[in-house]
């Protein structure tokens, strides 16, 4: 009777582990699906905003009318250089495994400050930064992001205030900070919504390691402060700082 009692109690104890056991794998599993359709939520939002039509015809036309209008108006020729130059940059982002060096996106926003001189007459704006930053990789379109912002929403024309973007490492994260005056008419097209794209990606990436602020400071200045910990930075790409060091 005992040796019957303890093996009925031992295979019900092992029928027991093995369903938990499989409740476990499928739990896990569960788990394992829901990142991967949140990560393919996220691709594919990502993949819309950046979306486009065939980027040959696109860079082809672009150069047939940039060598129709350069003999006759120089300047007018150079916005297309800008635009191709952008144009290409958010077509080939997709295929770089989500991330980009930061100089790369830093060329693009010059590019994009130099369309706008060209187009729209001078604007005030200082775009700063550290060389030890140029060779971190980074999640792409945050500073185009932030800059296009300031063209929608800012006021660019205050020669005595200049509108600004930092980027910098402090020894412990990488810090983007931008700082301009509100525009004087307020733009309801778009408003915070490519402000809100940039803080769910960040935290789809980084977690609690990023962090996102906006606020209007006591000089009336629109200013946006972003930190990323080195440790993410490094986590993303482990080599990455080691060798910007060296």
């Amino acid at each position: 009777m005992l040796f019957s009692t303890g093996y009925f109690f031992l295979r019900r104890y092992l029928s027991e582990k093995t369903e938990k056991e499989r409740i476990e794998k499928q739990r896990f599993q569960m788990l394992l699906d829901k990142e991967r359709t949140d990560k393919e939520l996220l691709m594919s939002k990502n993949a819309f905003l950046k979306a486009q039509i065939n980027p040959h015809l696109l860079f082809n036309t672009f150069e047939f009318i940039h060598q129709k209008i350069r003999q006759h108006s120089p300047e007018d020729a150079q916005v297309m250089v800008y635009l191709s130059d952008m144009m290409r940059f958010a077509a080939t982002t997709e295929h770089q495994e989500g991330y980009i060096k930061v100089n790369e996106e830093i060329t693009q926003c010059q590019n994009l400050i130099k369309l706008h001189q060209l187009t729209q007459g001078q604007v005030f704006i200082e775009l700063a930064f550290s060389p030890d930053v140029l060779g971190i990789r980074l999640i792409p379109l945050v500073l185009l992001t932030i800059l296009e912002n300031m063209f929608k929403h800012g006021n660019l024309f205050d020669r005595d205030n200049k509108a600004t973007i930092d980027i910098y490492m402090d020894g412990e994260a990488l810090k983007i900070e931008s700082r301009n005056l509100p525009g004087l008419v307020k733009n309801e097209v778009g408003f915070g919504s490519g402000l809100d794209n940039i803080r769910t990606r960040l935290d789809y990436t980084y977690g609690r390691a990023a962090e996102m602020n906006a606020f209007i400071d006591e000089e009336g200045f629109y200013t946006l402060s972003i930190a990323i910990k080195e440790k993410a930075l490094e986590a993303a790409f482990p080599d990455q700082l080691q060798e910007i060091i060296h």
